[in-house]
């Protein structure tokens, strides 16, 4: 089959169209993990932003008193982090499935197995791998910064902006040339950096190209989710920031439900198909460059 960047672009669109039922349940995925990662941080959080507000005019704040911000953020890294990390595996997962299987629809593509560990373990090495390389990236630029202050010759800050530039690039170049991590690793049931590396291999800028027009009709589909949303946004603004001055979340569950719901449900049907105009294109690209046959 013949790769084309624009084609695959829009991939994401025809999976709504084929299966909206499938982004319906990934957007369901998304409402389960809002619910129990409330059920699990809810209270300490909402004490972690009451204690904000308290301590914005306290000079020398206590231990006691920065507890329960330190409560409320260990409970994000500890617990929420692996969470989302596990349920964004099973969502690319799904969605890199729904275009290489799209006959194995059961669950709206959803499971939780060994395909879905492989590729958690892929978005894992891939956030270290990527992680490493913007932190050696930004060290070499502050040196650089560093040396261009102490020494006071204004004509080494040139050096500094193209040492920036140049860091920006190669991570962009890094993340396209290991875009294709997740659909290989669901197709060919294995782990494989220098198997991306080898199929983007001389078609970098094709999949940058296909990567910028598929953030872009995110980021539409996005706003539009926000003009639609927005009515609600404003209704919950004031509630919400009444409980971060209580400290107390259950009169506004009480008062404001149907609100709440319609809101988790709209976040979550766009959360589902944002991800999928994102991460769709790329199991295409995968699928027409390698030349498999969907089944």
């Amino acid at each position: 089959m013949t790769f084309s960047a624009s084609e695959a672009a829009f991939e994401g669109f025809r999976i709504v169209r084929r299966r909206p039922l499938a982004v319906l349940a990934w957007a369901l995925a998304y409402i389960a993990f809002f619910g129990v990662g409330f059920l699990i941080v809810g209270k300490p959080v909402i004490a972690m932003m009451h204690q904000v507000e308290v301590l914005e005019g306290v000079a020398q704040p206590t231990m006691a008193q920065v507890a329960p911000m330190l409560q409320g953020y260990g409970l994000i890294l500890g617990v929420i982090w692996p969470l989302s990390m596990v349920l964004s595996a099973m969502l690319s997962t799904a969605i890199a499935r729904s275009v290489l299987q799209p006959k194995n629809s059961r669950f709206g593509y959803l499971r939780l197995g060994k395909d879905e560990l492989r590729v958690l373990g892929a978005t894992i090495v891939l956030f270290v791998l990527l992680g490493v390389y913007y932190f050696v990236a930004v060290m070499v630029c502050v040196m650089l910064g560093v040396a261009a202050h102490l020494t006071g010759q204004g004509w080494l800050w040139i050096f500094v902006v193209l040492a920036v530039f140049a860091a920006l690039g190669g991570l962009i170049w890094l993340a396209v040339r290991l875009s294709l991590l997740v659909p290989l690793t669901l197709a060919e049931n294995r782990f494989s950096l220098f198997g991306s590396f080898t199929l983007t291999k001389g078609r970098f800028w094709p999949l940058l190209g296909m990567a910028v027009l598929a953030v872009v009709m995110a980021i539409v589909v996005s706003l539009l989710g926000m003009i639609i949303g927005l009515p609600l946004r404003l209704s919950l603004m004031g509630p919400f920031a009444e409980v971060a001055t209580s400290g107390d979340i259950w009169p506004l569950i009480q008062q404001h439900i149907g609100l709440i719901i319609a809101w988790v449900i709209i976040n979550a049907l766009l959360s589902a198909l944002q991800l999928a105009i994102m991460q769709a294109p790329f199991a295409a690209a995968y699928r027409d460059i390698k030349g498999v046959a969907t089944v």
